[in-house]
Order: structure tokens, then sequence, then C-alpha cells
């Protein structure tokens, strides 16, 4: 059986979880605060993120977009990519968006666990720009029901999804559901999908010293 090593309120995370429930592929998932050194994720990937797939004695796989492409490649079926060469490249092109969006406010939330005397104003301006710049371009592409590309539930739909919910948990001041209604309302669409609803984020306690 597959092991997935996962974080709690992780979207990157998130994506593999809902891609292997819909998959329907057996998998034991490890939660891990991966800031805290006990985790020990460099002993899987050597960069220290997850998500990290094991696969029994081979080497482990990490990187949630690489992830989805494995699992596509090894378990097609049911695809996670729309049927035509331009449906998925839009598909891969809104997720690459919404791991560009989420990566920011990482980047952002770290920022601010400094004392305030020690923040960066210009850096925490610079990823909030990218984070609403990024829900500004999927509020004015995707629509408010239905799927994002063609007629099938793809990674973009699951990227948008993760990424709405990520930040209406852990990004209040945003106010990303009076901001960009579109996005809430398809999120809130597909937010009774049962891998959703297995998968809803829960905060971590981060400690201030990895800052």
């Amino acid at each position: 059986m597959f092991k997935l090593i996962s974080a709690a309120p992780s979207p990157f995370a998130r994506k593999v979880r809902v891609a292997l429930l819909e998959k329907s592929i057996p998998f034991e998932l490890i939660t891990v605060n991966p800031w805290n050194s006990a985790a020990k994720v460099q002993i899987h990937n050597p960069l220290g993120k997850i998500p990290i797939l094991i696969i029994d004695d081979k080497k482990p796989i990490y990187e949630s977009s690489y992830i989805l492409e494995w699992l596509e490649a090894k378990f097609p079926k049911p695809s996670l990519l729309p049927v035509g060469k331009e449906e998925t490249l839009e598909a891969k092109y809104l997720q690459v968006i919404c791991d560009g969006i989420c990566e920011a406010f990482v980047l952002l939330f770290i920022e601010r666990m400094r004392e305030k005397n020690k923040r960066s104003t210009s850096w925490e301006g610079r990823q909030f720009h990218k984070i609403e710049s990024g829900l500004a371009e999927l509020e004015t592409i995707i629509p408010e029901s239905g799927f994002c590309v063609g007629a099938s539930f793809t990674i973009a739909d699951i990227a948008i999804v993760a990424t709405v919910e990520y930040l209406s948990m852990r990004f209040e001041e945003l106010r990303i559901r009076e901001k960009f209604p579109r996005l809430a309302s398809f999120s809130d669409f597909h937010g009774d999908r049962p891998s959703f609803k297995n998968t809803i984020p829960t905060p971590q306690q981060l400690n201030a010293n990895v800052v």
C-alpha cells in the first residue's frame, strides 16, 4: 500500500489526497508537521517538503504536481486530465496559478511570524499582490458551477477548491469570499464531493523559531 506523507493544512498535499481518493487508490495517510525537525521529512525528500508519496521499496515521489503526473501515468482511469491537448494545457495552467498563489501565501505567512520590527513590508506587499492578482485571474476564467475545463472533473478543479478553502482557513483578512464570489461559488459547488469532504484542511501550530 502507498503511504502519503502530508500536512493537515497543506493545499499541495490535499491535491494528492483528493487524486488518490478519486482514483480509488488505497493509501496510508501519515500526517506530520514539516516544520518540526522530528518529522524527519528529509529522509524521503532532500528538499524537506511535503507531500511525499512512498511506493513500497521504490524511490519516493515528491512535489504535488509531479505526483499527480505520476499517478495519471500509472493509474490513468479515471483520468483527472481533460480529453483534448489544449484543454489539458489549460487545466495545467490553472494549477500553476493556484500553486503560485499558495506558495506566495506561505512566504507571507512566515514573514508575518517575525517580530514586527524585523518584517519587510515590501516583501509582504509583494506576496499579497501575487495572491490577489492570481485570484483575480482565476475569477475571470472559471465558471460558478460545473467544471473548469471541459466536461469532467480534473486537476484544475482540485487545485482551485484546495486553494480557495486553504485561504479561507488561513487568511481571513483577504476576505476571499467577498472579493472573489465566483471562486467562492465554484468551491461551494464542488464542496460536497466525497474526496473534498474527506480532506478538509485543518490548521497546524508553527513554531516561531523556524523564522
